[in-house]
């Protein structure tokens, strides 16, 4: 007797879906195996499916690739002899190729183009072109640029249009004069790598520092650059020092500034979860991370709330600052602190009239605090030292608290403190503003220097 045999027949369609995505990937390892290497793109010498543009000495290469579980098809750079391959840069990444064969070419105008089988453009460098004669090259730094055959003038370059990549060379920044505003921006995840919800910025302050945004909100940021070093970033030592640099215009009103990467075997990247890293390459161990940002749950911006302070080797980890109470004692012992703190005393320039402050009457004081990442939204003040700075700041009603650091010079705060952090190591002295009732008899009376008085906690 026949047996007959018992297994599971799938349905025709989900037979037909699994046959596809084998050939997919049959195609895709078949094209890995036969990809001709190319040096130039030109007007007659596109690049096409199975081709790849190689730099000089073939550190990096460009080409179509796929991303796992998607057949949609994307023009990107990655390393040559790096596996698995690390995709620095994608030109296409809000519109890729789908169910299509793809090529990227230079087109009648001069500029590269992405076209799909139809001719339709997907993507296309878009720069005012003389000449027709334009020549596309891969450098050795991972710099994709579109050149003028004759003249060999730039016309555009891939480190002007960053992705969630930072090589060396390459840098981030923003351009007062003509509004323009580089920044990394995060993929949508792993096998997407349209715009993610994260994205880190240089912002345009004086002086300027690294942001990371979670759309409209602040998520992580460095501190302030003082010419050296970001002073918020614990452990910045001199070995981040050298890999980093940032360069300010002299007119720093209109200039662009950029960061920039110093080391030739290292990256910046950040993560679609929104962690910025230091990437760094061995041959022995591959690439590995040597910084990262945000690192625990302190360096998320405004952990503590405003007029809150952050200590990650405490518990509870926020606290509130001197002369500062929970804004509710409810969400307070939640362990939800993003309410933050609110003055136990108000202030003595707000409850005195300016007669009374002349004649004799006590004036606010202020907090002396050690080793802190300075909350955000410091305003520059042109002053000569730190005596001059804490007079500007008591005789301004406003003025919340300051701080004079090496290489900025003093800073204030007329807003809520906010994202402060306790540091083991570094970090800067700030001085809190508080009504002299709050001090009691721990008064320092420094008044024979600039007439304020200045409390050590």
């Amino acid at each position: 007797m026949n047996k007959q045999f018992e297994g599971t027949i799938l349905p025709e369609n989900q037979r037909f879906s699994i046959l596809l995505s084998a050939i997919f990937i049959l195609l895709k390892l078949f094209l890995l195996h036969c990809y001709a290497a190319i040096y130039n793109i030109t007007s007659s010498n596109p690049l096409s499916q199975n081709e790849i543009l190689i730099s000089p000495t073939q550190v990096f290469e460009l080409g179509l690739f796929c991303l796992d579980n998607t057949t949609n098809q994307y023009v990107g750079i990655w390393y040559k002899n790096i596996a698995p391959r690390t995709v620095v840069w994608v030109a296409n990444r809000e519109n890729p190729v789908i169910d299509s064969l793809a090529s990227l070419k230079i087109g009648s105008d001069g500029n590269l183009k992405i076209v799909d089988e139809n001719e339709v453009t997907l993507w296309s460098t878009n720069v005012s072109v003389r000449s027709n004669s334009s020549v596309a090259v891969l450098l050795d730094n991972g710099n994709f640029v579109l050149q003028d055959g004759l003249s060999e003038q730039q016309l555009w370059q891939s480190f002007e249009h960053p992705g969630n990549t930072l090589l060396p060379g390459a840098g981030i920044g923003y351009d007062r004069e003509t509004g323009e505003r580089r920044v990394l921006s995060s993929w949508k995840s792993n096998s997407d790598p349209s715009r993610g919800d994260f994205v880190t910025e240089i912002v345009p302050r004086s002086p300027p520092q690294a942001l990371i945004w979670n759309g409209s909100v602040p998520y992580w940021r460095s501190g302030e650059w003082n010419k050296l070093r970001f002073i918020g970033l614990q452990g910045m030592d001199s070995t981040y020092s050298r890999a980093i640099s940032l360069v300010l215009n002299d007119d720093q009103e209109s200039g662009y500034f950029y960061l920039s990467l110093n080391t030739t075997d290292t990256s910046i990247t950040i993560l679609s979860e929104g962690t910025l890293k230091i990437m760094s390459w061995r041959k022995d161990t591959g690439w590995y991370s040597t910084w990262k940002r945000p690192n625990n749950t302190c360096d998320v911006y405004g952990t503590c709330g405003p007029f809150g302070i952050c200590k990650i080797s405490e518990f509870p980890i926020c606290s509130c600052l001197e002369g500062f109470v929970p804004k509710s004692d409810e969400e307070w012992n939640k362990n939800n602190w993003t309410g933050g703190c609110v003055r136990r005393t108000e202030l003595s320039c707000l409850a005195k009239t300016s007669l009374e402050a002349s004649q004799g009457e006590e004036t606010d004081r202020f907090w002396k605090m050690n080793g802190i990442k300075l909350p955000d939204k410091s305003k520059y003040q042109d002053v000569k030292d730190v005596n001059e700075c804490g007079q500007w700041c008591l005789n301004n009603c406003s003025c919340k608290a300051y701080a004079y650091v090496m290489n900025i010079g003093c800073l204030l705060w007329s807003e809520d403190l906010i994202d402060m952090q306790e540091l083991s190591s570094g970090g800067e002295d700030l001085f809190i503003r508080l009504a002299s009732s709050e001090l009691g008899d721990h008064i320092i009376d420094l008044s024979n220097i600039f007439k304020m008085n200045l409390v050590s906690s």
